[in-house]
């Protein structure tokens, strides 16, 4: 079975609830959850960065046996066509470690490629669920590109398609284990959008914030609503995008299993 790793629950919520998921116990720190199902996959949502993502991905190998991993979650646009929702399939994912006052060319980012099997199922599930998507490598930076600067700065010079801050560590995990990885995310905030960097969550926990961290800190930076409520939306039209997705690729990734099988097994 593939297992899926993902970071917030604000990212995964929608699949969970369409797919009948239900929570069950695991690591302290992390937010496992199963289906009734034996098709849908472990859902392991881990809070967000690099380490915690590692961790995630290396318990979901041992804990499932996992054959596979599937990284999900939001990312930032590098590229100007892209919008909120809008799916990016990672072709492989590369490192970009430090502060971007350490970044100089020429830039070395240790990339690691996704599994082919796993891109075909995800390019069928985004052309049959009829979603925008995108195709090429996520980069992962250690904080979350909350400027239109850097976005574009590292769609121009470093070629990202997209920009998170998991990927690489769940790709870089599972290659350790000898296990296939593919990562899928939904584009949040686009190239112009500047953010509010209390959005930066890396290192944090899996659960939602409360309403009321974001009360306070417009209390202080009153001039930051319209950039969170557009947020909002943006964030309801990312978790849509996944939630669809999620099942077709799940089907499409069982076919081709099968297609695989019997043309192994044929003389």
């Amino acid at each position: 079975m593939i297992a899926i790793v993902g970071a917030l629950q604000r990212e995964t919520s929608g699949i969970t609830r369409s797919l009948g998921y239900r929570a069950i116990e695991g690591p302290e720190d992390f937010t496992v959850y199963t289906a009734a199902s034996n098709q849908n996959p472990p859902i392991i949502v881990s809070g967000s960065g690099p380490e915690r993502g590692s961790r995630a991905t290396t318990w979901a190998i041992d804990k499932f046996n996992a054959e596979a991993i599937v990284s999900v979650g939001f990312c930032s646009a590098s590229q100007e066509h892209q919008r909120s929702g809008d799916i990016v399939i990672a072709t492989g994912a590369m490192n970009l470690a430090g502060s971007p006052f350490e970044w100089a060319m020429p830039i070395a980012t240790d990339s690691i490629d996704a599994n082919r099997s796993l891109l075909l199922a995800a390019r069928a599930a985004v052309e049959i669920a009829g979603i925008d998507y995108h195709i090429g490598p996520m980069v992962t930076i250690s904080s979350l590109a909350t400027s239109s600067g850097t976005k574009r700065w590292l769609g121009e010079a470093v070629g990202a398609t997209a920009i998170d801050t998991k990927s690489h560590a769940i790709a870089s995990t599972a290659r350790e284990k000898n296990v296939p990885w593919i990562s899928v995310s939904a584009v949040l905030d686009d190239i112009d959008a500047n953010v509010p960097k209390i959005i930066d969550r890396v290192d944090a926990g899996p659960k939602q914030r409360g309403v009321d961290i974001y009360i306070k800190h417009l209390l202080h930076y009153p001039k930051d609503f319209p950039s969170l409520r557009r947020l909002k939306v943006a964030s309801d039209l990312a978790k849509t995008s996944l939630t669809n997705f999620m099942p077709v690729f799940i089907k499409a990734y069982s076919d081709l299993k099968v297609i695989n099988s019997s043309s192994a097994a044929a003389p």
